[in-house]
């Protein structure tokens, strides 16, 4: 495995370090082999997905029968009245939501533990495997960015490359955000959860039975559980299919290479990409990956090219002519299709095209995303 994957193991600290480490080594033949197709690599991928959704669907049904059982062998305990004795009101309680607590813990470490698997398999079938892949930078954060995604943490939203991608974030809305990112996942869902029951309790009264309640609650929790992994899988996917479709994209997007193209064409392609990380107000790694493959060799002498760009991109491509603007269209759509999310302000820019040039179709960008996540015919 790389150094700077290792090194960023061991920055989220020693424990988790060595679990992640010993989760992505690679002690097994590959999944596929070099001749395998990329539709057939993508059905291998899905098939993954669906497998770990189950599963996790599958934990939230044992932790949500697991409480359950407890609250049920808790009955004797619960008293009477709940505000007539305060001490066993708080024992009761220790007792329900303490456990709770331990059970969701527990079951958040089996779904993290799996998907970090499943996205390890899933690497292989796409064909990086982490124990051997070489000390190519943008190889290393490849792995490292799949590690994230399983862990669901946030994407980098630094300024680089000369692009601030939160220039367009409301000062009020980026502090709420900053705080909310500091909230732990695990932390959350189990006081959403505790929460859920005691409301649940609360509208039943005492005529409904705890156990039932917490029955009732099972699917639930496995439904939330299902949803939440799905997302995470899909962004998985979307890290894994770009590197396999890169070759064909870049030939497809920039047969003749961004440094043949005219001086308002590189200023509208850098427009494009700066519109959608500013869109989304972060760096998607799949953005970084095509940006670096999109200057080549030359790319640490333009590192801060972005930063001598101004005007807005539809602006500048309404000015343009049809057979002009059609690589900085396509590329707007390649790069909002390869992060996947499509954002307000991506939408809102997108009409904006839509109305400028006759010729650029608003759901181009969903078509995009359907070329990265299921393998469809490429854009026009």
């Amino acid at each position: 495995m790389p150094e700077s994957a290792l090194q960023t193991f061991e920055e989220i600290g020693r424990i988790p370090g060595r679990i992640l480490r010993y989760l992505l080594s690679d002690n097994d033949h590959e999944l596929v082999d070099s001749e395998t197709s990329f539709n057939e690599r993508l059905e291998l991928i899905k098939r993954e997905e669906k497998l770990i959704c189950i599963r996790a669907g599958m934990y939230g049904i044992l932790c949500g029968i697991s409480i359950v059982w407890i609250t049920y062998l808790a009955r004797p305990f619960e008293p009477s009245d709940l505000s007539a004795d305060l001490k066993a009101t708080a024992f009761y309680f220790i007792i329900t939501i303490g456990s709770g607590i331990i059970l969701t813990i527990i079951e958040l470490f089996f779904i993290y533990v799996d998907i970090i698997q499943s996205a390890r398999k899933i690497a292989l079938i796409s064909g990086l495997r982490p124990a051997i892949i070489d000390d190519d930078d943008v190889t290393d954060e490849l792995i490292i960015s799949l590690m994230y995604a399983g862990l669901k943490a946030p994407n980098p939203h630094s300024p680089m490359y000369g692009i601030n991608p939160r220039e367009h974030v409301n000062k009020i809305v980026l502090i709420f955000s900053m705080a909310a990112h500091k909230s732990k996942v695990a932390i959350s869902r189990i006081i959403l959860k505790s929460l859920y029951r005691r409301v649940l309790v609360r509208l039943g009264g005492r005529t409904v039975s705890r156990a039932v309640i917490e029955t009732a609650s099972i699917p639930v929790f496995a439904l939330w559980n299902f949803i939440a992994v799905r997302r995470v899988m899909k962004e998985i996917r979307i890290r894994t299919t770009l590197p396999l479709l890169m070759n064909d994209l870049q030939q497809n997007l920039l047969p003749n290479g961004f440094d043949n193209l005219s001086e308002i064409q590189q200023k509208a392609t850098l427009l494009a990409i700066k519109s959608q990380v500013t869109g989304v107000a972060d760096f998607h790694p799949n953005i970084k990956l095509f940006v670096e493959r999109m200057f080549g060799v030359n790319f640490h002498g333009n590192e801060d090219t972005f930063e001598n760009i101004s005007g807005s991109f539809n602006e500048v491509v309404a000015k343009m002519s049809v057979e002009e603007r059609r690589i900085p269209l396509r590329i707007f759509g390649a790069v909002c299709g390869m992060d996947g999310r499509l954002r307000r302000r991506v939408r809102a820019e997108s009409n904006r095209l839509s109305m400028l040039c006759s010729e650029y179709d608003k759901h181009s960008l969903k078509k995009w995303r359907d070329y990265f996540m299921h393998g469809t015919s490429i854009p026009s």
